[in-house]
């Protein structure tokens, strides 16, 4: 799970204080350190904690002859990210209060996903894991028969029911997983797998990091495996793979056609070693599928598949042949 960012707020009134407040909350960062100042020309960059990652500003700096070119100047020096904010709309109307609170929180979430990747880089490859019915045992088995860490990163699709999620998350981690639960700003890192929450809507940034929020997930299934494998074939095209594992249900067939066009790679479990194979059998019906097998077989086939110097350079030069 990534840490929330250490915010620093400074404002020139308490009101603005709540309000600012409140977004970074809702953006799920952390408030560390508050300054409300009375003028702009009053802040002091003594004052200002070099122990936050980034500075969050509302202030009233329309007058040119008071104190904005000193305002500006002195969050201009400072050596992390400032973030500066027009609550105006906050004294209007209840709708462009919850417009304005929504694009902070949206400009929140992005500064700290780019800033969890200067941490660490995302993996370029993503494979996602998609499974219902008889789906835990399946992708155990086949994440327990992968050699230490490939260079991709897992997403897993389970449909499951609210609430099981932790549970999920404890079984892979005793497996011997580097398993984590989605949350807002996450890297996708080289190695792990992501449990997708059914409770709340995920999106994959072509960056190698996630947005999660609470609308609801499109189509009937929760979490829905369509909408999930779409968005990765957009964003990384050539780069994702998809893996449909025991379950019931036609979720997932839909999508891995887009996988196919972005010459991406559909796999699925054997019918014949699944608990219910409906899932499975849409996704081969719909011609896309290159190689079926067993979760251990899947395994062995993915470890050769991406060791295989000529992967990655083939899908570098596929994507370059797209742009042109």
């Amino acid at each position: 799970m990534p840490a929330p960012l250490r915010l620093g707020i400074v404002v020139d009134s308490d009101a603005k204080l709540v309000a600012l407040r409140s977004a970074a909350q809702q953006a799920g960062q952390l408030v560390t350190d508050t300054r409300c100042v009375s003028t702009p020309e009053s802040l002091d960059a003594g004052q200002l904690s070099i122990d936050v990652d980034a500075w969050l500003v509302d202030m009233d700096c329309s007058d040119p002859e008071g104190g904005a070119n000193h305002s500006l100047q002195v969050l201009s020096a400072l050596s992390v990210p400032v973030i500066v904010s027009d609550s105006t709309e906050v004294e209007s109307s209840p709708a462009e209060r919850s417009r304005w609170s929504e694009q902070l929180t949206s400009r929140l979430r992005r500064l700290a996903a780019e800033i969890n990747l200067q941490a660490g880089p995302a993996a370029q490859n993503i494979w996602i894991l998609a499974a219902s019915t008889g789906g835990p045992e399946a992708v155990s088995e086949f994440l327990q028969h992968l050699p230490g860490r490939l260079p991709v990163a897992f997403l897993y699709v389970q449909h499951i029911g609210e609430g099981y999620s932790p549970a999920l998350i404890n079984m892979l981690t005793r497996s011997g997983c580097e398993a984590y639960l989605a949350e807002p700003c996450a890297v996708l890192k080289p190695g792990s797998t992501t449990l997708i929450d059914p409770g709340r809507r995920v999106d994959v940034q072509s960056n190698g990091t996630l947005m999660v929020s609470d609308e609801p997930w499109g189509g009937g299934y929760k979490p829905s495996i369509d909408q999930l494998v779409a968005n990765v074939a957009r964003t990384h095209g050539a780069r994702c793979g998809v893996i449909v594992f025991s379950g019931m249900g036609e979720d997932g067939a839909a999508s891995t056609r887009l996988v196919h066009q972005q010459k991406g790679q559909v796999w699925v479990q054997r019918p014949d070693s699944c608990v219910v194979d409906s899932m499975p059998r849409a996704a081969i019906a719909t011609g896309c599928v290159s190689r079926t097998g067993t979760p251990a077989e899947l395994a062995e086939a993915l470890t050769r598949f991406v060791n295989n110097r000529h992967y990655f350079q083939e899908q570098a030069n596929y994507e370059r042949s797209a742009t042109h």
